[in-house]
């Protein structure tokens, strides 16, 4: 049940919010939803129309209402826990690793802060500013190329751009599909026309965009997320390691950094863990790091070098004299 449905006004709102929700709704709904008769409910509906809303009867069982299309909406109505999750999201904006959102989003917070009773708009102040986020990415990407790249995806308008990976950048001409976030960074998973492959583009080294006129016609791709994930965590690396870790994958994800590895359930006792790397003694460092049983599928040297990295750990020692400690500092 609501709260605070003795005020008329700050009824009206919660009505207008639960509308906003539903393609329609009956008087019966909204007067369980709020905690009062149907009459009140007619009646504050009756109230909004008189102040300009949009409000149609429907038919049907007892009947029903809903906010017309392209008439005034309301003024924003938040719930607090609603309000909490706008500002956090708009405070935190930028840990996305987006640039040129900063005037954005604090023009946004302060619009939506000014349309919420202040009880709201004081609590949510209070949650934005006892939060804080570690390990964000830098802002790298521009907001606009991933904005007009998404846009083009969703419209199947094909684009070009310049692309830039080692040297001078390139003119590339790509058929967009999604923009995918992956790990603190951006990436354009598009059918490109000059390798006449799908190829995975990090948006942070992309250059100026142009949306043409041109539409392009779908066609089967793989699965956009599966295949960035494995561009960045597979591809560029010469050994890949697979082991199944003896833990749910829940558990082990949060220690294990997204950049270097990817998580997945192998039953619901056990994950699979995935990681590109140079050499096998690093991924040996970071899986010991867990310390959870381990079964390695591949590769095999991964095995011996858990081992040795075993048998150096067991070899630790603790210095008996203070003194040497302070010497080797």
């Amino acid at each position: 049940m609501a709260s605070d449905t003795t005020d008329p006004t700050r009824r009206a709102l919660q009505i207008l919010g639960f509308m906003q929700a539903r393609s329609s709704a009956s008087a019966e709904e909204i007067a369980e939803r709020l905690g009062v008769t149907t009459r009140t409910v007619r009646r504050d509906v009756q109230r909004l129309r008189d102040l300009g809303y949009g409000i149609e009867s429907t038919a049907g069982q007892g009947g029903g209402y809903r906010l017309v299309a392209g008439s005034n909406r309301p003024v924003l109505v938040l719930e607090p826990e609603e309000a909490s999750a706008v500002v956090l999201g708009l405070a935190h904006l930028t840990d996305l690793g987006l640039s040129g959102l900063e005037d954005a989003a604090l023009s946004a917070l302060a619009k939506v802060s000014r349309t919420m009773p202040p009880q709201v708009s004081a609590a949510a102040e209070k949650v934005r500013r006892g939060t804080a986020v570690v390990g964000a990415r830098d802002a790298q990407t521009p907001v606009e190329h991933v904005a007009l790249l998404a846009e083009a995806a969703a419209e199947r308008r094909t684009v070009t751009f310049s692309h830039r990976r080692e040297g001078s950048p390139r003119d590339r001409r790509a058929d967009p599909y999604r923009v995918v976030s992956f790990a603190g960074r951006w990436y354009l998973f598009a059918w490109c026309h000059l390798r006449q492959d799908w190829r995975t583009f990090r948006v942070d080294r992309i250059g100026e965009v142009h949306v043409t006129t041109l539409h392009y016609t779908v066609a089967p791709s793989p699965d956009p997320v599966a295949t960035v994930k494995d561009a960045v965590l597979r591809s560029p690396y010469p050994l890949v390691a697979r082991v199944i870790v003896g833990a749910p994958a829940d558990q082990v994800r949060p220690r294990l950094s997204p950049h270097a590895a990817d998580v997945e359930p192998a039953g619901p006792h056990h994950a699979l863990v995935t990681i590109g790397a140079q050499e096998a003694g690093w991924v040996a460092v970071h899986l010991a790091g867990l310390r959870l049983p381990l079964q390695v599928i591949e590769p095999p040297e991964l095995v011996e070098e858990l081992r040795l990295l075993g048998r150096d750990l067991t070899a630790v020692t603790l210095a008996a004299d203070p003194g040497v400690a302070r010497a080797i500092d």
